[in-house]
C-alpha cells in the first residue's frame, strides 16, 4: 500500500510540472487517472479542482475542492484555493470563511492575510481588510502586493500620506510594476501633487505603453495643473482608440472622456463599454405586496457639502408624501454638514451603504422596497455604478450629478431640450425623459452673504471690467483659454477672475497668458472660502461669466 501511494504521489509530481507549464489537458488527464485508482487522493482532488477553476468551471472546481477538503481538512492550501473559487463564483462570505479557517492553521502566513483582505475589501469591510494587510506587511515587510493594496485602501479611506508612504515602499520592492506606479500617481493626484503624480503616470506608461488607465489619469492630471503641452496628442490617441474595434475602450473612464472634444456617439461608446464591463446578472423579483406609495430612492456620494447636495437639498422635501416614500441612499459616511442634515431631515428614510459591497448594497436597496432608484452620480468620483449594474431597483433613472450616459445601467435619463437635444438623444443607451424648463434646480438652500467686501479686497480693479470663469481648472481647455485671452486683449483694463486651485496650476495659467501676449497680472485668482454664502456673494463683483467649450459649467453657472 505504501508503494502504491508513493507511486501515485510521484505521478502527481510529474503532472504538477505539466500544470505549471500550462499543459492543462495532460495534467488533467493524469489527475483523473490517479483518482480512478484512489478516489480520495486529496492532492489529486485539490489540483484537479484548481485546474477546473483555471478553466472557468466553477461548479466542477468546487465539487473537487469540497472532496479534497473532506479528505484533508487541515490542509490550508485547499481551503485557500477553495476560497479563491468561491470568490470568483460570487460567494464572498464563503470565501472569507475559508480564508479565516486557513489562517487558524497558518496565522502568520502573509499571503493568506493578503488573500482574505482582498475578499473583505470586495465585501465592503475595508477596516478589516486594512488590518489583515497591515499584518501581512508586518510579517513580510517587502510583500509588494500587500504594500500596494494597503496603500490603495489607505487612499480610499482618506489617509493620503500613509497611502503614498506604502505605495513608495511597494515600488521599492517592485520598481517595474506599472500598476503600482499608477496607484501612487492616483494618490499623489488626490493630494493635488500633480507634477509628482504626472511623473508616476508617465513611468507607468513607459513600463506598459498600452496602459489606458494611466494615460487617462495623466491627461486628467495635466488638466488639473493646466499643463497643455501634450493636450492635442492625448486627444488624438484617445480618438483613435475609441474609433477602433479593440477591447480597450472600457478601460477609459467615462468621466475623463467628458473632457475630450469628441462627439456624443463617441462619448456614449465609452460609457456603453464601461457599463458592459460592470454589468452582472441579477435576478430581481417584483414584490406582490400591494403598496399605497411608490418608494423613490436617491443614491449619491454627494448628499452633503457638495454642489449636488446643495442643488438637491430643497428638492427632496417637495415630494407629495401622500403618493411617494422618499429615501436618501448615501455612498459616503456622514459629513454632518448643515446641508446634509437638511437632506436627511426631509426624507422618510436614510440608508448608509458606504461600507457595503456592491452586491450587499443592491440587496439592501431591494429589501428596503425601493421602486425607483434615482442615480445622482453616474461615473463621477465616489459613485458606485456597480450597484446600478446589479439592478438594485426595478426602475433606475440618471439625473443631475453626471452629464452623460450611464451606458444603459440606468433605464432613463432626466434632461431638458437644451442640455440634451433630441438629435443627440438617439445615441444614448438609456431612454431620455424631458423635464419642463430646466432639468437642473437652483441652490435655494444657501443665500449669498451680505458682507461681500470691496473689489479691492478681492484683488480686483475698482473700475476695470471683470470677466469671471469659476469653473474647475479641469474644464479649462486651450481653445477656451485662447478665446478668453483674445477677449482680454480687446477690452482695455479688463481682468479674468479665476478659481484658485494649486500653485502649479496658477503658474501654468500665468505662463499660458504670457505666451498669448497677455500680462499675467490680469489673471486674478479667487481663493477657496469656507462658506458657500461668501462664495456666492463675491459674484457681485463680476461683470460677465465666461464658460468653457468642451465641459461646460453646471452648478458653477447656476451660482453665477
Amino acid at each position: 500500500m505504501i508503494d502504491q501511494t508513493q507511486k501515485l504521489d510521484n505521478i502527481i509530481d510529474e503532472a504538477v510540472q505539466k500544470h505549471r507549464a500550462g499543459d492543462l489537458a495532460t495534467a488533467g488527464s493524469v489527475y483523473d487517472a490517479v483518482l480512478e485508482q484512489n478516489p480520495d487522493h486529496a492532492e489529486a482532488l485539490h489540483l484537479k479542482g484548481v485546474l477546473l477553476g483555471q478553466q472557468g468551471h466553477a461548479d466542477g472546481a468546487l465539487k473537487m475542492l469540497d472532496r479534497a477538503a473532506n479528505a484533508a481538512p487541515s490542509d490550508p492550501r485547499i481551503l485557500g484555493n477553495r476560497a479563491k473559487v468561491l470568490l470568483d463564483y460570487g460567494d464572498v462570505a464563503g470565501a472569507i470563511a475559508d480564508y479565516r479557517a486557513a489562517l487558524e492553521i497558518l496565522p502568520d502566513d502573509p499571503n493568506m492575510h493578503f488573500n482574505v483582505a482582498g475578499a473583505l475589501a470586495v465585501d465592503g469591510k475595508l477596516e478589516d481588510a486594512i488590518h489583515h494587510l497591515e499584518t501581512a506587511c508586518r510579517v513580510d515587510s517587502k510583500h509588494a502586493r500587500a504594500l500596494a493594496n494597503l496603500g490603495n485602501l489607505y487612499r480610499h479611506t482618506g489617509r493620503l500620506k500613509d497611502s503614498a508612504r506604502l505605495l513608495e515602499r511597494a515600488i521599492e520592492s517592485t520598481p517595474d510594476d506599472p500598476q503600482v506606479q499608477h496607484s501612487l500617481g492616483v494618490t499623489l493626484s488626490d493630494g493635488r501633487r500633480y507634477e509628482a503624480a504626472a511623473a508616476c503616470f508617465q513611468c507607468a506608461l513607459e513600463l506598459d505603453k498600452g496602459f489606458v488607465r494611466a494615460a487617462a489619469q495623466l491627461f486628467f492630471c495635466n488638466l488639473h495643473s493646466s499643463d497643455w503641452k501634450d493636450h492635442a496628442k492625448f486627444i488624438a490617441n484617445f480618438e483613435r482608440m475609441i474609433e477602433s474595434e479593440g477591447g480597450l475602450v472600457s478601460e477609459l473612464s467615462p468621466l475623463i472622456a467628458l473632457f475630450l472634444p469628441i462627439d456624443q456617439a463617441s462619448l456614449n461608446r465609452v460609457s456603453d463599454e464601461r457599463a458592459h464591463s460592470l454589468r452582472v446578472r441579477t435576478n430581481v423579483t417584483d414584490s406582490d405586496e400591494g403598496r399605497d406609495k411608490l418608494h423613490v430612492g436617491y443614491i449619491s456620494a454627494d448628499l452633503g457639502s457638495h454642489p449636488v447636495g446643495y442643488l438637491s437639498a430643497d428638492i427632496l422635501g417637495h415630494h407629495d408624501r401622500k403618493a411617494f416614500k422618499v429615501s436618501a441612499i448615501s455612498l459616503t459616511p456622514p459629513d454632518r454638514s448643515d446641508v446634509q442634515q437638511s437632506i436627511f431631515a426631509n426624507v422618510d428614510k436614510v440608508l448608509d451603504v458606504s461600507r457595503l459591497s456592491a452586491a450587499d448594497a443592491a440587496n439592501q436597496i431591494r429589501n428596503a422596497g425601493v421602486d425607483i432608484l434615482i442615480d445622482l452620480g453616474g461615473f463621477t468620483r465616489g459613485a458606485r455604478p456597480e450597484i446600478l449594474a446589479a439592478r438594485a431597483a426595478p426602475l433606475q433613472l440618471g439625473w443631475l450629478g453626471y452629464c452623460g450616459s450611464a451606458g444603459g445601467l440606468n433605464d432613463a435619463l432626466l434632461a431638458d431640450q437644451t442640455v440634451l437635444p433630441e438629435v443627440d438623444a438617439e445615441h444614448f443607451s438609456e431612454a431620455v425623459a424631458y423635464l419642463p424648463g430646466s432639468f437642473m434646480p437652483l441652490n435655494n438652500f444657501v443665500a449669498p452673504s451680505t458682507l461681500h467686501g470691496s473689489r479691492e479686497e478681492h484683488g480686483l480693479p475698482e473700475n476695470g471690467f471683470v470677466f469671471c470663469a469659476f469653473n474647475a481648472p479641469t474644464k479649462i481647455d486651450p481653445k477656451s483659454f485662447d478665446c478668453w485671452m483674445n477677449i482680454l486683449m480687446q477690452v482695455e483694463g479688463s481682468v479674468l477672475w479665476l478659481r484658485e486651485h494649486t500653485g502649479v496650476t496658477t503658474r501654468n495659467l500665468e505662463r499660458a497668458a504670457l505666451d498669448r501676449g497677455v500680462d499675467p497680472a490680469r489673471l486674478i485668482f479667487a481663493p477657496m472660502v469656507d462658506g458657500m454664502e461668501d462664495h456666492l456673494a463675491r459674484h457681485r463683483h463680476a461683470d460677465m461669466f465666461l464658460d468653457t467649450f468642451v465641459y461646460g459649467a453646471h452648478s458653477t453657472a447656476a451660482d453665477a
